[in-house]
């Protein structure tokens, strides 16, 4: 087993504002209405979560099914059922990245968010297989304390938040980089 790399899934290797966008655009096609609706409809359920890591597909679907009159299994379709905007949605360079260190290094995850959702944007998106089972690490909230506890000693975690790079870097070993190109080079070097 070689050296263990934990990454964050939105941002790092999934872009969840283009995720975001191909599903507003179903949405809309789905419910008739224009994007200034939706966009009202999208902020008052994320008004009514405590953060935005507890955002839930399931949830929202049954919040805009109530609120437009439709049946939510109609809208959870877009997240269960179809994987095209998960595959769109990663970044140009993710299967490239992960399929060079996937040949020398071990590969998990280290995310925050609800667990099942963020599990089956790896598999709809195509990148489940790269990475270890016993390295998969979903927490609700990265903040809190205990989030790090049963991550490998040694590991390094890839995040594109500069918060949790800050905050986790006495505990496991942190890079910072502004594409994941430039862990090929350093693999590399």
């Amino acid at each position: 087993m070689g050296q263990i790399l934990l990454f964050d899934i939105d941002g790092t290797l999934f872009d969840a504002e283009k995720f975001g966008k191909l599903t507003r655009e179903e949405f809309l096609r789905i419910l008739n209405i224009d994007e200034e609706n939706l966009m009202r409809t999208i902020a008052d359920y994320y008004s009514s979560l405590e953060a935005s890591t507890d955002y839930n597909p399931r949830e929202i679907t049954v919040f805009m099914g109530e609120k437009y009159n439709i049946d939510p299994k109609l809208l959870d379709k877009l997240f269960w059922e179809e994987d095209k905007h998960y595959q769109e949605s990663l970044f140009p360079e993710t299967l490239s990245v992960l399929q060079q260190l996937s040949e020398k290094k071990t590969l998990g995850i280290f995310s925050q968010g609800l667990e099942d959702f963020q599990l089956h944007k790896l598999e709809a998106s195509g990148i489940r297989d790269f990475f270890n089972k016993a390295f998969i690490f979903v927490r609700r909230r990265k903040s809190l304390e205990d989030a790090t506890g049963d991550l490998p000693k040694g590991a390094t975690v890839i995040d594109n938040n500069h918060q949790v790079v800050l905050k986790f870097s006495p505990v496991v070993n942190t890079k910072t980089i502004h594409s994941l190109e430039e862990l090929i080079t350093s693999a590399k070097g």
